[in-house]
């Protein structure tokens, strides 16, 4: 884990630093329209999430679709950007309409942190390297994935979920911002 995301952590559920969370939850991201614009122009539909008092920016992308005689396979990016800590989480999704009428679901799907597709790497080499410029680092489905340990996952429940990094910094898992 990287010092600066473990003093995060600390700071914020261990010495009960709450407002420090709380406040970087109500900042914006000031650069986040021009980077939309970079992705627009090699995606098919790029959607903001609501990230009003949330500790990230979350945007969907679908990089593209791709026919076929069996039907489609879409493209899809997703990328979280932290506003507690000046990192980004980016996974690649693909999903496929499912061929086998005996299938338990309609479609088949994956992701990971690598594209599936050429414009999907364009579409992620473009964000890498926009958000790399603006000092954040990229965080890996492994890194998120990290627990710290001693940090209940529910702030008010009796239960031995631990924190994972993506949980403590890019969720509002115990429900600070808002509890209004």
């Amino acid at each position: 884990m990287q010092n600066d995301i473990k003093k995060a952590i600390e700071d914020i559920y261990i010495n009960g630093n709450t407002e420090l969370f709380i406040s970087k939850c109500r900042d914006t991201v000031d650069f986040l329209d021009e980077l939309l614009e970079k992705i627009k122009t090699k995606s098919e539909n790029v959607e903001k999430f609501f990230d009003l008092n949330e500790p990230s920016s979350e945007i969907r992308i679908v990089v593209n679709r791709c026919s076929f005689s069996e039907g489609e396979i879409e493209y899809v990016s997703l990328l979280q950007i932290n506003k507690i800590v000046k990192y980004f989480y980016l996974q690649d999704e693909f999903s496929i309409d499912s061929p086998d009428p005996d299938g338990m679901d309609l479609y088949l799907a994956g992701f990971r942190n690598e594209p599936y597709s050429k414009k999907q790497f364009d579409v992620d080499e473009t964000i890498c390297n926009y958000l790399t410029e603006k000092g954040y680092s990229r965080l890996y489905i492994n890194d998120m994935d990290e627990v710290y340990p001693g940090i209940k996952k529910f702030k008010d429940r009796e239960e031995t979920n631990q924190m994972t990094v993506g949980n403590a910094l890019f969720m509002d898992m115990w429900e600070l911002c808002n509890s209004d």
